[in-house]
C-alpha cells in the first residue's frame, strides 16, 4: 500500500463563493508578498500547495505494502512483472519461482563468477551444480546468466516480485497474461526463429468457496511463448515503454532495465522486441515446471525436480509447485499470512521490527556476496521480524531505470 499524498489545499468560502473579508488576514498576506514570506501563508501551509504554477508530472508510486497488507492492485503487478512478462513460459516459471529465493540468487551469481564455472555447459553443468544446495529453480536460472544477472543486480526487484508469487500467485499469472494481450495487439509479441506463440481460449478454474476476489481477473483468452528451436532458448529484451503501447497506468510506469551492452541490439529496442544468441537447453534443468494458467499456479514434474535436488534430505511428492521455506535463509516474509501458509516460523522480534529485518536482509545478502553458507545455520527458515519486507527500494535509481520503488528512499518502510 502506498503511502497517501498530503490532501491538496482548498480555500474555505462563504455564502455565494466569496471568501469572508478578514482585515488582519489581508494584512498578513500583503506583508508576506511584499517579504517573499509565502511559506507563511495560511499558518505555515507548505509552499507547493498554494502555488499556482502547474503541478509537477506524478512520480512513480513505488510496488510496495505495509504492515499486514499483501494485495497489490493490477496496476502495481503489471508495472512490477512488465520486464519479464515475455520471457518463454518455462524460463518465465523458474524466475517466479526463484524470485521467493533471493538469497539463493545472489550466491549463484557469485559462483558463476568464479573459476571456469560460466564456461561449464550440459552435464559437466549439472555435475558441478550438484553440490550446491540451492534450489531446483536457482539452478536451472544458471545457463541463463544475463537473467541472474539482473535478479542479482536488480535485488529489490526480484524480492518484489518473489513477495508477488507469494502473496498473489493466482494474480500475478492473470497479469501476465493482461501484458502479453497488449503486447500482442501492438504487433510486439509475434512468432518467428525465436518464439512460437499460440493463443488460446482460457478455462479459468472456478474460485474457491469464500475466496478473495483476485485483484486481476482472468483473461479471457491465454498467450503462451515456447522456444521456436527445442534445444535453444532465446531471451528477448525489450522496453515496456515500447512494446506494451499506451501504458495505462501513469502513475506506475513499468520497469525497464536495458539488457547488457555486449548484446549489440543497436537500435532494435527502439521498435520492439529483440533476441541476442540464443542459449543452449540442458535437459534436466529445462522443463520442470510450467505455469498452469487455467489454475493460477506452477507445475512441476516432482520426479524431476528431485532428481535436481538430490542432495535434500527428503524429496517432494504432487505436481504442484509448493515454496521451500528452507532456501529463504531467513528473508523476512511480507506479513504473518504468508509466513504460515508456506509453513515458515519465526523467533525473536515482533511483527513490526522492520529495520531490523531490513539490516538482517543487507547482512545476509553481504555474507551470500562474500561465499560465505548463509545455509548452513540452524533455522535456516526462521527469521526476527516477520511481517515486513526488508528494505524493498532501499537504493535510488542509476542509469535511467524506471524501477517500482525507486522515486523515494526506503519505499520499504
Amino acid at each position: 500500500m502506498t503511502r497517501p499524498h498530503p490532501a491538496p489545499f482548498l480555500p474555505r468560502f462563504g455564502v455565494g463563493g466569496v471568501s469572508p473579508v478578514d482585515p488582519r488576514r489581508v494584512a498578513r498576506i500583503m506583508l508576506a508578498l511584499a517579504f517573499g514570506g509565502i511559506a507563511g501563508l495560511a499558518g505555515g501551509m507548505p509552499p507547493r500547495a498554494l502555488a499556482q504554477a502547474p503541478a509537477p508530472a506524478a512520480t512513480p508510486r513505488p510496488v510496495t505494502t505495509t504492515g499486514q497488507e499483501d494485495r497489490l492492485s493490477q496496476a502495481q503487478l503489471e508495472q512490477l512483472l512488465a520486464p519479464i512478462a515475455l520471457y518463454p513460459d518455462t524460463l518465465l516459471m523458474q524466475v517466479l519461482m526463484a524470485a521467493t529465493y533471493p538469497l539463493e540468487v545472489v550466491q549463484a551469481k557469485r559462483w558463476l563468477g568464479q573459476g571456469q564455472n560460466a564456461s561449464l555447459r550440459g552435464d559437466a553443468l549439472v555435475q558441478a551444480l550438484d553440490a550446491q544446495s540451492w534450489d531446483p529453480s536457482v539452478k536451472s536460472l544458471v545457463p541463463f546468466p544475463d537473467v541472474l544477472t539482473l535478479m542479482n543486480d536488480q535485488l529489490e526487484w526480484t524480492q518484489q516480485v518473489g513477495d508477488a508469487v507469494l502473496g498473489q500467485q493466482e494474480d500475478v499469472m492473470n497479469a501476465v497474461q493482461v501484458l502479453r494481450g497488449r503486447a500482442q495487439a501492438n504487433g510486439a509479441l509475434q512468432s518467428g526463429p525465436q518464439q512460437t506463440v499460440t493463443v488460446t481460449q482460457n478455462v479459468a478454474a472456478p474460485p474457491a468457496a469464500g475466496a478473495a476476489a483476485p485483484a486481476v481477473a482472468p483473461p479471457a483468452q491465454v498467450i503462451t511463448i515456447a522456444p521456436t528451436q527445442p534445444d535453444t532458448v532465446y531471451v528477448p529484451a525489450y522496453d515496456p515503454g515500447v512494446v506494451y503501447g499506451s501504458w495505462p497506468y501513469p502513475q506506475y510506469p513499468p520497469a525497464y532495465y536495458p539488457p547488457p551492452v555486449g548484446w549489440g541490439l543497436g537500435s532494435a529496442l527502439l521498435t520492439g522486441m529483440a533476441f541476442a544468441g540464443g542459449a543452449a537447453i540442458v535437459g534436466s534443468l529445462w522443463g520442470w515446471g510450467n505455469a498452469n494458467w487455467g489454475g493460477g499456479d506452477i507445475n512441476i514434474n516432482a520426479d524431476r525436480y528431485n532428481n535436481i535436488n538430490r542432495n535434500r534430505t527428503s524429496n517432494i511428492s504432487g505436481n504442484t509447485w509448493r515454496h521451500d521455506a528452507s532456501h529463504r535463509h531467513g528473508v523476512a516474509y511480507r506479513n504473518d499470512e504468508v509466513r504460515n501458509r508456506v509453513g515458515a516460523t519465526r523467533s525473536g522480534a515482533g511483527t513490526g521490527d522492520r529495520a531490523q529485518a531490513r539490516e538482517q536482509f543487507r547482512g545476509r545478502v553481504d555474507q551470500a556476496q562474500r561465499g560465505e553458507g548463509i545455509g548452513n545455520r540452524a533455522g535456516a527458515g526462521d527469521r526476527p521480524g516477520a511481517g515486513d519486507r526488508p528494505g524493498l527500494g532501499d537504493r535510488g535509481p542509476a542509469g535511467g531505470d524506471r524501477r517500482p520503488g525507486a522515486d523515494r528512499p526506503g519505499a520499504g518502510d
